[in-house]
């Protein structure tokens, strides 16, 4: 959904959508399947092609698992604020030239705020950098890639550091 910001006079804008974003959207690394997201805000001129954009966000999905790669649920709920400001003409991006105030701005050429971008752009900076299913989580195997925290799963014998080879020659008793 795309709203058209020059249709937008004195009067403030209400908006509320909910999209599914796919895991290519986000990250497709850290998301196992599609994100639900609801956006509920408000547009608001406040200048000379300058709009502000606020409201709550939710979304919720599976994330996958840094260690064992299984889905985790998640869930998140937020608050937004962007600033927008039409750019008619503007140069290309390696041609604008951007000041300290308009470092926490976004730029819109064509004139219309593309709402599943905001989505995804507020889903992507809330994803966590690395969650995990359980903090005793044993990953995945490096030989056979089999998932460790399940029983039986993982035959592979472990591998002998073969640094400490030498020391296997000593056997298992102690005398004192």
């Amino acid at each position: 959904m795309k709203i058209d910001l020059t249709q937008i006079d004195a009067e403030p804008r209400d908006f509320t959508v909910e999209l599914v974003l796919v895991p290519e959207r986000v990250d497709a690394d850290r998301v196992a399947s599609q994100l639900t997201v609801r956006l509920e805000g408000e547009v608001r001129p406040v200048g000379a092609s300058t709009y502000s954009v606020f409201g709550r966000w939710t979304a919720e999905g599976p994330l996958r698992c840094v260690r064992c790669l299984e889905p985790v649920p998640w869930r998140v709920e937020e608050q937004f604020e962007i600033e927008y400001r039409l750019a008619p003409g503007a140069p290309l991006v390696d041609d604008l030239v951007l000041e300290d105030e308009d470092l926490d701005v976004v730029f819109l050429e064509d004139g219309e705020l593309d709402l599943e971008e905001l989505a995804a752009e507020q889903a992507l900076l809330a994803l966590p950098m690395r969650i995990v299913c359980d903090t005793d989580c044993a990953g995945l195997c490096p030989r056979c890639g089999a998932n460790r925290n399940i029983d039986g799963a993982c035959r592979c014998q472990p591998e002998v550091d073969p640094r400490w080879a030498a020391l296997a020659d000593f056997g298992g008793g102690r005398t004192s």
